[in-house]
Formats: C-alpha cells, structure tokens, sequence
C-alpha cells in the first residue's frame, strides 16, 4: 500500500472524529485522521457540559478533563423567576482543549496516523470504488509535505466524516446537509472570571429578551470562572445579535468581570440526517447532526456515534476486501439507542420553540413554590408537556 493510500480516511478530529479513529485503528486497519485546524479543538464552541452518565458510557473520565463537577441546576425564567433543580444526575464541566488533544493522542497511540492544518477541500469516490480526499497545504503543514505547495491526494476504502455542522463534503456524496432555519442556532461563547460563579450549579436563563428561541447558560470552570453562552434560533437571529446579548448580559450580571475567549458559531439543533451512511462513507457528530435537540448538547452523542462507526469500518474489512454495507450496522445502533432520544428530543424543541415568556414564567412561578429538592429536570419537563399527553410521554422516556 503506497504513502497515500489507507483503509479507512476519518476527516475532523472533535470527539466523534477522533473517538472513530481510535476504534477503527484499534482493530489494525490503517487509518488517516485529518484536522483542518492547527490544534484540534481551539476555539472551543461548546458550553463544555456532559453527564456522568453519558460520558462513562464511552469513555472513563479522567480527572484532569474536569473543570468542575456539578451537582445543581438553576432556570431563571424571562421575568427573573429563579426554579432551584436539587435532583440532578452528576454532571461535568470539561476542559475541551484538553480532552480533544488526549482523544486524539488516544487515536495516534492506536495506529492511526494523525495530520493537522489540513483542510479537506473536496472529496470523491473514485473509478475503483475508494474513496479520495484533496487537502489543500498551506502555511504551518507546508514542511510536513516536503516544501511542496500543492495540493495533496489520499485515497482509503472507507471515509468517516467528523467535520462539524458547517460540513460541506457530505454533499460531495449525496446528502442535503442544509438545515431550516429553526434547526440551527447561532451562538456565542466567552469564558468569564468573577466573583459570585457558584462552581457546582449550573444556570440557564430563558426568554425573548435573553436568547430568542434559545437560551443563555453559566456553566462554572472553577472558583470564580466559568463558560457562558447563549443561543439564538436562526429564524430569528440577525448579524451579530447573539455577541451583543451575550456581552450586555455579561456586563450586568458580571460588572468588572474579565472576557476571554469570546467567538461565535453555529450549533444544530434539529434531526440526525437519514441516512448516516452512503455506500463507503459515514457522517458521524455535528456532521450527522447527532445532538440533543433541546439544549444542542453533543459531546456524549459524539463519543458514541464515533466509537459504534469506527468499529463498523473495522469490521467491513475482511483482509483487503471491504464491503460497504458492513457499515449499515452502525446507523441501526445509532437509531436503536440514542437515535430515539434524539428524535423524542426533537418533537420537545419544536413545542418549546412555540412557548412565549409569559408560559415560561407561568411554569416557572408553578415550581418555585416547591421545595428545590422535589424540583427535577423530568419534573420541569413534565409540568411544561402536561397539556400535551404524547409531548409528556416524550419527555418521560427521554429521561428513562
């Protein structure tokens, strides 16, 4: 097999990328791992949040991935009704930087082979049933390709593509990646050092005021540190809304507070796209819009959906034959398990996308008059669907 050529490509190197690099790698196939970005991960466009439980079930945390562990909630209504959530599972505020740049470490100590500053800017299949991929080289990787400014070809048998929600090469093979303007959220992060951040709660503001369509987090990192966000749906948003609520928040909440870090991006929040696979190629994680609809999260999804695919691409070889409709294993655990969360997911965003401030304030002002340790998400959710006998299902299985 030349230089160029591998059995499996895996374009992106977040979680889902990196996670399906090192599953595919552990089975002995030769894997190709590209990131367009110099330092995978950076900047961070995620609130960094995710549950004990969805995390152990693909990985053990390490220790020095966590920036806080979380023990309670707070929902802050539009008209500043505050409901404590006491019952809340264990979760996690990770250092992402850290823990993208171990998954991928992870891959390489697996077998793949691992190239960063490479942007993949088209990808096909070719006469012979491979897959190929063109990354352009520039800049920092101009000496990792022998001073050659060109661009570069490699071809596999198998590509996974993990390159986020602004995917393009998917549609290089078929799929519509285009997402209604309901089913995307354009947000804003900025990571804040003040006094008075409570490094065990997390806060979720909600309203039309706050984030349109969407909602604000503080997510604490640390004494006196912590990631806050927000989100606005893209049905209404314009140019530069979300920075400007963020930063008016910041600067009410948190006077004299120190902003770093602060960028913009968009995050899915709509269905994963049917189908995850076409013939040799796989959408894993934003790409494949594998998200909780709800609250955008996706890092648990990611982990999972990268580590089932990866070890579907191992196990479409047999020697040097591969056969693509192995692959079909992978989009059948993905629907069975958290597919099904996703799509219950789904059918609550569209009601909640609905609800005005004074509904939000009504259920608000309903359950702060109970006691914070008899106030759960499930109970939130099943106050806000009790009119709605299928939507409160919904959310009871959700949260099974």
């Amino acid at each position: 097999m030349s230089d160029n050529n591998y059995d499996i490509i895996v374009v992106g190197s977040g979680p889902a990328g990196s996670s399906a690099a090192a599953s595919a790698a552990a089975s002995g196939r030769r894997v190709l791992l590209l990131e367009r970005k110099p330092v995978p991960g950076v900047p961070v466009r995620c609130g960094e949040g995710i549950g004990h439980q969805g995390l152990t079930l693909s990985l053990p945390p390490r220790p020095e991935w966590i920036k806080s562990t979380v023990t309670r909630a707070r929902m802050v209504s539009p008209s500043g009704i505050a409901v404590e959530v006491g019952n809340v599972d264990k979760s996690y505020i990770l250092d992402r930087e850290r823990m993208d740049a171990d998954l991928v470490k992870t891959a390489v100590e697996a077998g793949a082979e691992f190239r960063a500053s490479s942007p993949v800017i088209w990808a096909e299949e070719t006469p012979s049933k491979r897959y190929k991929v063109i990354v352009k080289v520039h800049g920092d990787n101009i000496d990792t390709y022998n001073n050659a400014i060109n661009n570069i070809e490699f071809e596999a048998s198998c590509l996974i593509l993990a390159d986020g929600v602004e995917s393009r090469l998917a549609r290089c093979f078929g799929w519509d990646t285009a997402l209604r303007l309901e089913d995307i959220e354009t947000a804003a992060f900025a990571r804040v050092e003040a006094e008075g951040i409570e490094n065990d709660c997390c806060t979720f503001y909600t309203g039309s005021a706050v984030a349109p369509g969407g909602y604000l987090w503080v997510f604490p990192r640390g004494v006196g540190a912590a990631n806050v966000g927000l989100g606005v749906i893209g049905s209404r948003c314009r140019s530069g809304l979300p920075k400007e609520l963020l930063l008016d928040f910041i600067g009410r909440k948190y006077p004299g507070g120190r902003v770093t870090d602060l960028h913009c991006g968009g995050v899915p929040v709509g269905r994963w796209v049917k189908p995850l696979v076409r013939g040799g190629v796989m959408l894993v994680g934003d790409a494949a819009r594998q998200v909780n609809a709800i609250n955008g999260a996706g890092i648990a999804y990611s982990l999972y959906a990268g580590r089932l695919a990866g070890a579907a691409a191992a196990a479409a070889f047999s020697g040097e034959s591969f056969c693509g409709k192995a692959l079909l294993g992978y989009q059948r655990a993905w629907a069975k398990n958290f597919g099904k969360q996703q799509e219950r997911s789904f059918a609550l965003k569209e009601f909640v996308m609905s609800a005005d401030d004074a509904f939000l304030d009504k259920i608000a002002d309903s359950l702060s008059k109970e006691p914070p340790g008899a106030v759960s998400y499930l109970r939130v959710f099943m106050r806000t669907f009790s009119s709605r006998p299928l939507l409160l299902f919904k959310a009871f299985k959700l949260f099974r």
